[in-house]
């Protein structure tokens, strides 16, 4: 996946539209980082917006912990369209029109009709808000480093996995995730040692926040999710920070030996959300639709 550009942090920040001001008064360059390949969920525009290092920063205050803030990429002007307003006022004028869920003052996921390894839910209604809750069941079976758990997740949620090998697929998307881990932890000085990832101790939590979609064909809708995370490697680091993830899915009939169920098939166009760069980690934002967690 494509590097980001640099991005200041800066002393107070704001996460799911709480203000706050982090114990610490210096700046720090940073660049914001995303994993790669097809087992990562694709993340889009600045992606780390708080960053806790509980150790092996080169900053930091008397207690150890030193929390970092990023801005959502700077707020645009004139001659600047990724800043400005579209035709309904919310989002980028050159973008896609506001997505399907715009009108919505919740989403709760609704449940699948069937669970595979007794762990994953499956058999979602046809419906686009079917398949929308099947990206969110599949965020949360990730929220883990078990090899053997992420590997079941993949090849039950991509089709490109279905008759994959989980413990290869999900040693693959630990390799990644350290990747993406290791290129956060250095933008900030911090110690980072990908050959020790994961640990026993290490974690790693998404929790959705905000909802975003697009029908783009008969059988194919276009999901944004706006999660926080926070990442612990077990070693002293932990990671705060606040990611768009795209998924593209798709209807398939015979899936679930025929019952039927939404799986993940591709990225969406990175910009294809049709935020403004200061506005897509903001539940302000209309487009945003808040998730309610089960």
């Amino acid at each position: 996946m494509p590097k980001m550009r640099p991005m200041p942090f800066e002393p107070t920040g704001e996460i799911a539209g709480i203000s706050f001001t982090p114990p610490v008064a210096r700046r720090i360059g940073a660049r914001g980082t995303a994993g790669a390949g097809r087992a990562l969920a694709p993340v889009l525009g600045p992606v780390l917006v708080s960053l806790v290092l509980v150790s092996g920063c080169s900053a930091g205050s008397g207690d150890g912990r030193t929390v970092l803030t990023a801005p959502a990429d700077g707020g645009g002007d004139a001659t600047d369209p990724s800043g400005s307003e579209g035709p309904d006022g919310t989002g980028d004028p050159d973008g896609p029109p506001p997505p399907d869920n715009v009108d919505l003052a919740a989403f709760e996921p609704r449940e699948g009709g069937g669970r595979m390894q007794d762990s994953y839910p499956v058999e979602f209604s046809r419906e686009a808000e079917g398949g929308v809750s099947m990206v969110l069941a599949y965020l949360r079976a990730i929220s883990t480093n078990d090899t053997g758990e992420l590997g079941g997740a993949l090849t039950v949620y991509h089709a490109d996995d279905q008759e994959s090998d989980p413990e290869s697929v999900g040693t693959e998307f630990l390799s990644e995730r350290a990747v993406d881990i290791s290129e956060a932890a250095r933008s900030v000085g911090a110690d980072f040692d990908p050959e020790r990832y994961p640990s026993p101790d290490s974690s790693h939590r998404i929790t959705p926040i905000g909802v975003m979609w697009r029908t783009a064909g008969a059988s194919t809708v276009e999901v944004y999710v706006l999660a926080e995370e926070r990442v612990e490697d077990g070693q002293g680091l932990e990671l705060e920070r606040t990611e768009v993830h795209g998924h593209v899915i798709e209807w398939d009939p015979v899936a679930r030996v025929g019952f039927g169920d939404w799986l993940v098939t591709g990225e969406p166009d990175p910009d294809g959300h049709g935020l403004p760069d200061d506005q897509r980690h903001s539940m302000e934002h209309p487009y945003w639709t808040p998730v309610i967690v089960p």
